[in-house]
């Protein structure tokens, strides 16, 4: 009989991956929403590479690092994969999973991690959006766990605030549309004093709509802008003529970004990982330190103020453009700012030559040529931020095996109740970190 056609299956969940779903005893299924130990009872909802996915439903032996989640959503939301689970149990899992990376290759010093508040967190998220005629409405929000339907609930407790509560609202508004079938996502932005919604839409709006989400704005206080199109024809619509920015705060700089740039979506660990970082570069004002995949400058801008100058580089000349913006909002002389492809090989020597630290924040492919260009280098000092800790063990491999020294190490909790995890390393010439 077809798996999926079973009603439900009890299993016994076995070790839990770094996919968010536990393996079962004796089989080859994955449960999402169980424990290692845990006796479950489950219901098919996918196969995918000759595994049948579950979901749990009921726990018949409960692990003692479950707690009740947040959300009423928990239980197949896409968005988050383990808010049954303790936070401490979270994060210790996730460093486990780290120091099994690096067991070939420990560093001399493990890091604190880095975890704030598990909730009302998230600052950017892209939310779903899609008319059901079975349910006779819109959902709003994130996808379901291996499933293409948007999740259903009225709220979202990893949201910060005040986006958490606005599933709901969003919902609604978007049923009264005359284009409810045809705005499929809503980018939401948080920064420290305003609040971002960009609404999607694949045919221009009628008047009456264009009037409904400037009243959606009017009434929650929140800024509207539109989308018809790629990311560059947004438009702010309210409140008109104000400035298309928000902000938030680090290390004494005032950051303005787009709702649509790129920008950490934990402002309060992104705090404390951009501190942790000016710490372990060890900055002295003779230093010229280069920083690679800058982005806006989050890194960039702090560690001007604390240096005698620092370069930044990256691929997309959006971000180069704002960082240079936010370079002259905040007075600051001492930093440049490039548009570079840091995965290829030609003229990395070039730019690398001449500093003598080095910070890296790439996305999850990693900076492998980088790396294989500062192995020869005259760097003294790297730290590295990563998002993907497979592509940051490849990485420490090239330098380690060039005369670098892995000296420190830890895990930052960027995403809480997900699988994602983020880690810093530093690493020296010397071995003095």
């Amino acid at each position: 009989p077809d798996p999926l056609a079973t009603e439900l299956l009890k299993l016994r969940a076995e070790t839990l991956t770094a996919e968010g779903f536990c393996t079962a005893q004796e089989t080859r299924h994955g449960i999402y929403g169980a424990l290692p130990g845990e006796e479950v009872n489950c219901s098919p909802i996918r196969k995918k590479a000759r595994r049948l996915f579950c979901r749990t439903e009921s726990v018949i032996t409960a692990h003692p690092d479950r707690v009740e989640p947040r959300c009423s959503a928990a239980a197949f939301c896409g968005g988050c994969s383990l808010q049954h689970v303790d936070h401490d149990a979270q994060v210790a899992f996730k460093q486990e999973r780290l120091a099994g990376l690096f067991a070939d290759k420990p560093p001399a010093v493990w890091l604190p991690p880095m975890v704030a508040d598990a909730y009302g967190y998230r600052s950017k998220a892209r939310l779903g959006v899609k008319r059901v005629d079975k349910k006779n409405r819109v959902l709003v929000g994130f996808r379901e766990t291996l499933k293409p339907y948007i999740a259903e609930t009225d709220s979202c407790p990893v949201l910060r605030a005040p986006v958490d509560q606005l599933i709901d609202p969003l919902a609604e508004l978007i049923e009264s549309l005359d284009a409810s079938r045809t705005i499929p996502q809503v980018e939401v932005a948080v920064g420290d004093d305003r609040t971002a919604l960009v609404f999607r839409h694949l045919e221009p709006l009628s008047p009456a709509d264009a009037e409904a989400l400037l009243g959606f704005g009017v009434a929650l206080d929140v800024d509207i802008y539109l989308q018809p199109g790629a990311p560059e024809t947004t438009t702010k619509i309210y409140p008109y003529g104000t400035s298309d920015r928000l902000g938030y705060h680090v290390a004494g700089i005032n950051m303005q970004f787009h709702p649509q740039d790129f920008t950490q979506v934990n402002a309060a660990i992104n705090r404390q990982m951009v501190d942790t970082a000016l710490g372990l570069l060890d900055l002295e004002r003779t230093d010229r330190v280069l920083d690679t995949f800058c982005g806006i400058g989050n890194f960039s801008l702090p560690i001007a103020l604390l240096t005698g100058a620092v370069h930044g580089v990256e691929l997309s000349a959006t971000s180069v453009d704002r960082a240079r913006e936010n370079a002259r909002a905040n007075g600051i002389t001492n930093a440049t700012f490039d548009a570079c492809d840091l995965f290829r090989d030609e003229g990395l020597g070039t730019l690398v030559a001449g500093y003598n630290k080095v910070m890296i924040d790439p996305p999850r492919t990693g900076a492998e040529a980088l790396c294989q260009v500062l192995a020869s280098s005259d760097v003294e000092r790297v730290v590295y931020v990563s998002c993907k800790p497979e592509t940051l063990s490849r990485d420490v491999d090239l330098l380690v095996s060039s005369g670098f020294h892995l000296e420190k190490l830890g895990l930052i909790d960027m995403f809480p109740h997900t699988m994602h995890m983020e880690s810093l390393a530093l690493l020296t010439r010397d071995g003095n970190g």
